[in-house]
């Protein structure tokens, strides 16, 4: 974010670069490996599932890991409400995983809109999700009009094409914003706070040795929480995933921080 001055009615001159109060970042899915900026300064973000077989416990968690413990609201949007006869057992089952507000929302009904657009005044907004979701077709109808195109998604399997090809910062009114983004099949956070996983670690600490590993250790509460079915082995995969992650990242930027300072001292 920039604070700028115009100039002239065609020329803007940058005065000051401002600190970003927040960021919503994940990890490039490509070789590099490299943080990927997804939106920047926002209040909040919703998780877009539909009910529908987009629905997905280890997607949700995939997103939440990429949310939590940021300086912003995560909300879980359950889009398509209208084709779903069990909204309850949607809501129930994100409610096992997440202690986020749960929104279940469809595009034809009004009093979900007004409820939706009630929690995004005065806030900038992004929605994140795959493609085919609906997060477009909800943004045109808080709009209220086709402001974004949309696209049928595949009835074989219920995914979505990516209409939505890049991000845009789009007014509501003087005091609110949202951010559309382009469908997002595979998320991987760029870094994971531990208390994203507070379930393992409250595990953990029963451990006999500190530096288990939780895969072949004698002791281990954590295998013996998944053997007895209070703790799955998707969840165990995706924290010992985001730690990999997380030192990955920690050793790449001290050896880039190595490289500048050595750099620093040629001069």
């Amino acid at each position: 974010m920039v604070r700028f001055r115009m100039a002239d009615d065609s020329l803007a001159i940058i005065e000051e670069l401002c600190q970003r109060k927040s960021v919503l970042e994940r990890l490039d899915v490509g070789k590099s490996k490299e943080r990927q900026i997804l939106a920047a300064n926002i209040d909040l973000v919703f998780i877009c599932l539909s009910m529908n077989k987009d629905f997905n416990l280890t997607k949700l968690q995939n997103f939440l890991a990429i949310t939590t413990k940021q300086n912003y609201e995560t909300i879980v949007l359950l889009t398509k409400s209208d084709l779903c006869d069990n909204k309850e057992e949607f809501v129930n089952q994100a409610k096992e995983i997440t202690d986020s507000l749960i929104i279940p929302v469809s595009i034809y009904n009004n009093e979900e809109i007004m409820k939706l657009k009630d929690v995004m005044k005065n806030k900038i907004s992004v929605f994140l999700g795959s493609s085919g979701v609906g997060k477009s077709s909800l943004i045109n109808q808080i709009l209220e009009k086709d402001y974004l195109k949309t696209e049928d998604i595949r009835v074989s399997d219920a995914q979505g094409r990516h209409t939505t090809v890049n991000r845009e910062l789009i007014r509501i009114d003087d005091s609110t914003a949202v951010i559309d983004t382009p469908g997002i099949r595979v998320i991987s956070a760029a870094s994971v706070s531990e208390e994203a996983f507070e379930d393992v670690l409250n595990l953990a600490d029963g451990c006999r040795f500190k530096d288990c590993s939780h895969r072949f250790e004698i002791g281990c509460m954590v295998k013996k929480a998944i053997n007895e079915g209070l703790l799955s082995q998707d969840r165990l995969n995706l924290y010992l995933k985001a730690m990999k992650v997380n030192a990955f990242i920690e050793k790449r930027e001290a050896t880039r921080k190595q490289l500048f300072e050595k750099r620093f001292k040629r001069k």
